[in-house]
């Protein structure tokens, strides 16, 4: 890790790595004067997000709206960048899904050359969020086709994969001149700033590039942490198209009309073996004030005329206090007409009976618990913190109250034997039977970039960095691949386990409450559609999309 990698910044770090005391947050106006764009300046700052990359028979292709890069635009915009957005999944109305060339992949959104198409010619910079390393072959041709178009643009890069391995994405697409990693905002404004202004942005934290003249990585650590983030200018989302995104057959979570992502916190002070977060955010855990967070949700509403809200937070729910309070916020604006939703995944120790009911009342509909294991043993050796106890009691507790509940696992860490996977696939099935546990997905382990199973695999040479290992990270939305890094079980039975854990606990979630079999049928002849699990939800989007590009066609 990095000299800073861990370090919040406050005004009294600005000796020390030459950035001006207005970088606080707690000084915004302040901080956009003092990195601010030249007055006139008509080049302009481009934001991408590029088109989705999914295995050919993946069962999942959701779709969300970009969030971080409209949070960047949001701060660029307010030190008077002028800042573009294509985002290659919303500009299309229905969203596409097309199969790659070498019908490997299929790739959802604008082609390469739509999105070089719609680049304006005056674009100083262009920034590109590389958030998924299973998506870095493909993206990496088309970073080579933008550069290729426009060999002056400086092309900047950031995100959760080059965050986790910076040297290797320079040195594997020399046509990306930096990389910022960790937290954004602030190390892209003032690395706009400088480059906007004649002056080098080599000096900034978070900043990683290879210097040409002696072919030498230069690694600027992590950006800084930004500690009052409620400072933040709100996301730009009028550069990018919301309106395309409102449907019932592109969503991340459940379908329910209007929805708009939102971020309640960032970070996760944990440290799961199996997770790139601590790299990209460190382990600071930030709360955002729950005024705001209902002032924002007001905000969407009033624009856009959002009535669902899906909370995007690696873990959103830590402290009771505070999600409390949040309610309380609610129901004081009497929000009686929104709901909104957990999709990502959150842990259960503050969600006791009181909580539960509280976020139920406000709107909560569906709730995703990412216990990981259902074996004691692994969940010590993958330092999940959860208390299996405590997980089902609150799982209990969501379910009678009204909740749609999900439950993550995962199966096939290295250290695992068959019986503990199977351990995991009976837990999850358990959890259908006595509880009424409405989702269950299974994932294999995948040792992703920045995590610390994958440094140890790497170091033990249980792989090879290269495209064959991005193009296995695939496995996870696809049930027809069997990768294995566990020493004890084959990738061909994970892949059998896998599926038959899938197969059973949706059985079991419809034989155990035969009312959920005659709800979908109903649903199904009445034309009418309401998921009540992501099952449901991707059968649906499935035969929607498949319905639309029928008529385009």
């Amino acid at each position: 890790m990095a000299e800073n990698d861990n370090i919040i910044f406050k005004p009294k770090d600005a000796q020390n790595i030459n950035w001006v005391k207005e970088l606080d947050p707690r000084h915004m106006d302040s901080t956009l004067v003092a990195f601010k764009a030249p007055k006139n300046e008509k080049r302009i700052i481009t934001l991408c997000k590029p088109y989705v990359v999914l295995s050919k028979t993946a069962y999942s292709a959701p779709v969300t709206l970009p969030l971080g890069l409209a949070y960047l635009a949001g701060v660029l915009e307010k030190a008077n960048y002028q800042v573009k957005i294509i985002d290659s999944t919303g500009e299309q109305k229905p969203i596409k899904i097309r199969r790659s060339k070498d019908n490997v992949y299929n790739l959802q959104g604008l082609t390469p050359d739509e999105i070089i198409d719609k680049i304006d010619p005056s674009t100083f910079i262009f920034g590109i969020s590389l958030m998924f390393s299973q998506e870095w072959v493909v993206h990496r041709s088309f970073i080579e086709k933008v550069k290729k178009r426009f060999p002056n643009m400086i092309i900047v890069v950031g995100g959760e994969h080059p965050t986790a391995i910076p040297e290797y994405v320079l040195r594997d697409c020399p046509s990306i001149d930096y990389i910022i990693r960790g937290e954004g905002e602030f190390s892209m404004l003032e690395f706009s700033h400088n480059l906007f202004h004649k002056k080098s942005p080599r000096v900034i934290p978070g900043i990683c590039y290879i210097d040409k003249k002696d072919n030498k990585f230069i690694d600027g650590g992590a950006s800084k942490r930004i500690e009052h983030i409620d400072k933040l200018p709100r996301p730009a989302w009028h550069l990018l198209k919301p309106e395309n995104y409102f449907n019932d057959f592109f969503t991340s979570g459940l379908a329910r009309g209007r929805n708009m992502p939102i971020l309640a916190t960032r970070g996760c002070p944990f440290q799961c073996t199996f997770c790139s977060s601590p790299t990209m955010w460190t382990t600071r855990y930030i709360m955002r004030d729950p005024k705001e967070i209902v002032d924002e949700i007001e905000w969407l509403i009033k624009i856009y005329k959002a009535n669902d809200f899906e909370f995007f937070d690696l873990t959103a729910i830590i402290k009771k206090s505070w999600i409390l309070e949040f309610c309380k916020k609610i129901k004081e604006r009497n929000l009686n007409n929104i709901t909104w939703q957990l999709p990502v995944g959150t842990r259960s120790e503050a969600l006791d009976d009181e909580t539960l009911q509280a976020i139920y009342d406000t709107g909560c509909r569906f709730i995703t618990y990412a216990p990981e294991s259902g074996n004691e043993k692994t969940l010590k050796i993958i330092k999940k913190k959860v208390k299996i106890d405590r997980l089902t009691k609150s799982v209990k507790s969501a379910v009678k109250i009204g909740h749609t509940v999900r439950l993550n696992f995962i199966i096939g860490f290295p250290h695992e034997t068959f019986f503990d996977c199977i351990k995991t696939a009976l837990f999850g099935i358990y959890c259908a039977v006595k509880f009424g546990v409405s989702d269950i997905n299974y994932a294999v382990f995948a040792p992703y970039p920045g995590s610390e199973l994958f440094e140890k695999l790497k170091k033990e040479k249980k792989f090879k960095v290269d495209d064959n290992y991005f193009k296995k990270l695939l496995i996870q939305f696809d049930l027809t691949k069997g990768n294995s890094y566990c020493q004890k079980v084959s990738g061909k039975t994970l892949m059998v386990l896998r599926f038959l854990a899938f197969s059973l606990s949706y059985i079991t979630i419809y034989i155990s409450r035969p009312k959920r079999i005659f709800r979908l049928l109903k649903n199904f002849f009445q034309k009418k559609f309401y998921a009540n699990n992501l099952l449901e939800q991707r059968l649906h989007d499935v035969f929607v999309r498949n319905k639309l590009y029928r008529k385009k066609s």
